[in-house]
């Protein structure tokens, strides 16, 4: 057997506390190893070891092998020369790896031009050169970063990661800012160039889907320890520790099979079919039309939202009654965001209205404005940043009791307290402040805030996307045990349709400002009607090696033109 490109020995990391111990496994050439965990397991703080890139502090002990040279032991020079050329790294989010006042030609030129002796005009060929390789048009080059998508921006940080041909990758969370077909796309470009250019892959995630699409081998990390490692089909069929089990039992995947040419649909108007309740065009350019139950929470009447010329919705119809959960999905930039923004009231619409209960939100002013916003609640993606750092956590879940309610002094305490058992926070934690929590917490904080007026609707914008699987799982149980006991109307925006698919009664499907597809969530999420929806189903991951084959074969028929 060969010796492996990659050897990890015994490395500890430790700051003011140890953050990793002991850690050790090994990469072969050509080989995707995926490191999970959760949060604070360590497995970012190993990888950046290897590259120095650590914070000053930081103390590192064991062996770093990489093509039997231990990169602990090579001076700043030495290591220089080592990062771009024979490892490259792919960080989590591309916005931020790159710089957003240089032309992203210029960025990948610099790479090209720091690691050999290569003139002006020939870096600028292997410019060219690298963006077809990612699967970017040349003309790419003259953008900046803030002009492209998201997923081009990613591919444009995995041309720079293999700029110089390293034969290691690194690549932490390189999907987790991206939507599901974006994603698909990504994995198949890594999957591709490790075949091209036969590098190695350490990837770093807690998608554990991703781990199922790409991966060879898995090494399961826990409070900076390793407590598990094997090939992925043996692991995920049979994993041998606790917590491994825990980790998957914890995945939220997607139930039904991948999605197949639907059937059973008449049409019903000219570009629309139908199959009972679940309705969904056929030509482009129209939106479904919305049939309202009887007196809707919220009802959104040919709501259009425009910036400038660029309309992010156009002619939007959709409603919720009370106690239901409508389950907004699409990827970035299909409007999902600009509905909510127009519903919440920070969104002026260009077109059409916005009822609550009845009252049309769009014509109200001042204090009956004012009013009427404090019926919804809203519970944001990242708890971190939604959170004001330097609010404890009572005043963060009184603000709006201050704002919209008498409620002072004991009573003010007393209703926190309720609000914080609700959720299942101790009241101990009232005076500490949102750093001193963890990301579950920090999010039932969240939950706590959103309900603390008892709304009639309540607005979660991937209320679930920025947590830990296992976290994941107890947040969204937590939601829709307060949804059942509060009947609160909800508008649930997400790009995880497994998520969708367990707390949703029905689902709205957004492509380009329209909403293409509508009815019950187990309608649309088994036999979707429209083929935007049919390729969205196939691009999203399951945590099962053999299913998530043939999800991906599916997916990449439905690419083919």
């Amino acid at each position: 057997m060969s010796s492996p490109l990659l050897r990890l020995e015994d490395v500890s990391v430790a700051f003011d506390a140890p953050v990793a111990d002991e850690v050790s496994y090994s990469l072969a050439a050509g080989e995707v190893l995926a490191v999970v965990g959760e949060s604070g397991s360590g497995k970012t703080v190993t990888a950046m070891s290897l590259l120095g890139l650590l914070p000053g502090g930081a103390t590192v002990t064991g062996r770093a092998l990489l093509a039997g040279r231990d990169l602990f032991t090579l001076s700043g020079e030495q290591l220089r020369a080592v990062r771009g050329n024979e490892i490259g790294m792919v960080f989590q989010e591309p916005m931020t790896a790159l710089n957003p006042v240089f032309r992203v030609g210029d960025q990948l030129a610099e790479v090209v031009r720091a690691h050999d002796d290569r003139t002006a005009a020939q870096a600028r060929q292997r410019v060219v050169e690298l963006l077809s390789l990612v699967g970017l048009p040349a003309d790419a080059r003259r953008k900046y970063p803030h002009e492209l998508s998201g997923g081009q921006l990613q591919r444009v940080v995995i041309a720079m990661a293999v700029a110089n041909e390293p034969s290691l990758l690194i690549a932490d969370e390189p999907t987790t800012a991206l939507d599901v077909t974006v994603q698909a796309e990504v994995l198949e470009l890594l999957r591709d160039l490790r075949g091209r250019l036969g590098a190695a892959i350490l990837l770093i995630t807690h998608d554990m889907g991703v781990v199922a699409d790409l991966a060879d081998r898995v090494v399961v990390m826990r409070e900076g320890r390793v407590v598990e490692q094997g090939p992925v089909a043996e692991v995920f069929a049979a994993p041998r520790h606790e917590y491994t089990r825990s980790l998957l039992d914890s995945v939220i995947s997607l139930s039904a099979p991948p999605p197949a040419e639907p059937a059973g649909a008449v049409e019903i108007s000219p570009g629309v079919v139908a199959r009972g309740a679940h309705v969904a065009v056929t030509s482009p350019g129209l939106s479904v039309p919305d049939r309202p139950g009887e007196d809707p929470v919220l009802a959104l009447t040919g709501l259009t939202v425009a910036y400038g010329r660029f309309r992010a919705v156009e002619g939007i119809g959709l409603h919720i009654g009370r106690g239901e959960v409508l389950g907004l999905v699409g990827e970035s930039g299909s409007g999902k965001s600009s509905i909510a923004g127009a519903v919440t009231g920070l969104i002026k619409p260009a077109a059409g209205a916005v009822s609550l209960a009845g009252q049309d939100l769009t014509r109200l002013r001042g204090r009956a404005a004012k009013r009427v916003r404090g019926r919804i609640g809203v519970v944001f993606q990242d708890p971190a940043s939604s959170l004001n750092p330097r609010a404890t956590i009572a005043r963060s879940v009184a603000a709006p009791l201050l704002l919209h309610t008498s409620l002072r002094g004991a009573e003010l305490a007393r209703r926190v307290d309720e609000l914080l058992d609700a959720v299942g926070l101790s009241a101990s934690l009232r005076e500490r402040y949102p750093h001193e929590l963890s990301g579950g917490q920090r999010q039932r904080v969240g939950i706590a805030r959103a309900i603390a007026l008892d709304p009639e609707l309540l607005i979660a914008d991937e209320p679930t996307s920025a947590l830990d699987v296992s976290v994941q799982a107890r947040v969204l149980d937590l939601f829709r045990a307060l949804q059942a006991e509060l009947r609160f109307a909800c508008l649930f925006i997400s790009h995880d349709l497994a998520v969708v698919e367990r707390l949703a009664d029905r689902v709205a499907v957004l492509h380009r400002g329209r909403v293409v597809e509508t009815g019950p969530a187990g309608d649309v999420l088994a036999e979707p009607l429209h083929p935007y929806t049919r390729r969205l189903l196939a691009a999203a991951p399951v945590a099962d090696p053999a299913r998530q084959r043939e999800r991906r074969k599916a997916w990449l028929e439905l690419q083919a033109p």
